[in-house]
């Protein structure tokens, strides 16, 4: 489910962008989080936290258990570039491994382009 934050529409899906705060295991991690929903059922097929501490990513199948993936950021770099690396290049096929087949067909490459353009802008932004 998508909390507040600033939606940026991509054809079959849409991207939620928030500057979140959270406590993990004692520890306040926070960052940016990119929701990706479908457009027309609005579910959250993936969401990247690219947190300050413990960054992760989420595959949430409509049918499936949630699984969680670690960013290991010595191997990986920075979550941030990371996850926006994954949008451009990797979206399709992940969207296929969270259950979203028809929405990683439908999606348009120039339409995709801007709107992760439009997202790694939000991302990278300090929160208010």
């Amino acid at each position: 489910m998508a909390g507040e934050g600033s939606s940026v529409p991509a054809g079959p899906i849409t991207f939620v962008v928030e500057h979140r705060v959270v406590a993990q295991d004692g520890v306040e991690a926070g960052g940016p989080t990119v929701r990706v929903l479908g457009s027309d059922d609005d579910h959250e097929y993936l969401r990247f936290d690219m947190f300050n501490v413990s960054p992760h990513y989420h595959y949430e199948p409509p049918a499936d258990q949630e699984r969680i993936v670690m960013i290991d950021t010595v191997a990986d770099g920075d979550a941030v570039s990371w996850g926006i690396t994954r949008l451009r290049n990797r979206l399709a096929p992940m969207l296929v491994a969270a259950g979203g087949h028809g929405l990683a067909d439908a999606l348009d490459e120039q339409t995709l382009a801007r709107a992760v353009d439009d997202v790694e802008s939000l991302v990278r932004q300090s929160p208010t």
